[in-house]
């Protein structure tokens, strides 16, 4: 069965993107909704079979809801507000279903991504069984502890994927600023569409603060385990952080070329005068020379301190939240001993 399409067939809905526009207008309550169901088939799976329920998987619960409302996240700010007024709830709800819809071809691609995830999942945890020691076919045809969690997994990669392709490709994106809004010796009005990776940044490292909670007491908290984690969850952030401002920079880039170009022939132009022995163009020289240097130093990434010490604030929260949840179980054991 295919995609949702609109009357003119030249623009579509994922069946992910289709459902998160039928939920509340609230994100918090949306999301609580999709959780709370998911956690609902969850256990009276568990609870059917009599299985053991983790709680690892709730974490897994809350990736999934993340990945299913991160569109609508992503584009709640830009839409709140249109030249500098308010936005009525039923134009917002219209201007977020025409971004989420989407050209035919461009769904049937993230079908593959979808299906790279999927296979990225399967792959790694087959090469973890066998790290182990354990027969990797048996977990998928013998019913156990963890089947439903290996289900959600599945369907995670399978959103990731799809997603990823998605603000991959831009679809996510905010409107950028045009080559006429760029000057290289002011660069205060570019840095705002740096600042727009912090949004899916921060809802990010929340959702990992609150996962890492339920799934690493599961998986264990050695080194081994952390290093990889950490590793994964901050490339992740430092994708959510780089990708909007990826064409901000090629925008700067650009800018910076051409200014340099121009620059050439007037430097050697005011070289010449002064090699001719006309000392009233030394100035000239000497001004065209420091503009040189200062277009050249221009940083080409649109981020101000403020943008990097707010992302590496949001990187401590999952690593706060991990090491006050183990001084509370510490406390609690303490207590109870």
């Amino acid at each position: 069965m295919g995609e949702p399409v609109t009357a003119e067939g030249n623009t579509g809905l994922t069946w992910e993107n289709w459902l998160v526009l039928r939920l509340p207008r609230s994100l918090f309550f949306g999301a609580f909704l999709v959780a709370v169901c998911i956690s609902a088939a969850y256990l009276g799976f568990q609870w059917f079979f009599d299985l053991r329920v983790d709680r690892a998987t709730f974490g897994i619960v809350l990736f999934i809801t993340w990945v299913l409302i991160a569109p609508r996240y992503l584009l709640a700010r830009p839409d709140r507000q249109r030249n500098g007024l308010e936005v009525p709830l039923s134009d917002r709800h219209e201007t977020e279903v025409r971004a989420l819809q989407l050209p035919p071809d461009k769904i049937r691609r993230s079908r593959f991504a979808g299906a790279a995830g999927l296979l990225a999942y399967v792959g790694l945890w087959e090469l973890l069984m066998v790290a182990l020691g354990s027969n990797p076919v048996t977990h998928w045809i013998r019913l156990h502890d963890g089947s439903a969690p290996m289900a959600l997994m599945l369907l995670l990669g399978w959103l990731g994927g799809r997603f990823l392709y998605f603000a991959f490709a831009g679809f996510y994106a905010t409107p950028g600023p045009q080559k006429s809004d760029i000057d290289l010796l002011n660069l205060e009005n570019i840095y705002a569409f740096g600042r727009s990776g912090l949004r899916g940044t921060l809802g990010w490292f929340i959702i990992l603060a609150i996962g890492g909670l339920l799934i690493l007491p599961e998986v264990g908290s050695g080194l081994w385990v952390l290093l990889p984690l950490f590793a994964i969850s901050l490339g992740i952030g430092l994708f959510g952080l780089l990708l909007p401002a990826r064409e901000v920079r090629s925008l700067i880039r650009e800018v910076k070329r051409e200014e340099l170009a121009r620059l050439e022939p007037l430097l050697r132009q005011a070289r010449d005068e002064v090699l001719t022995g006309d000392a009233s163009t030394q100035g000239r020289l000497t001004d065209l020379l420091a503009y040189k240097t200062q277009v050249g130093s221009t940083p080409e990434w649109p981020f101000d301190s403020s943008t990097l010490l707010r992302f590496g604030l949001y990187l401590l929260i999952p690593i706060a939240s991990m090491i006050g949840g183990a001084l509370v179980e510490r406390v609690v054991d303490m207590v109870l001993d």
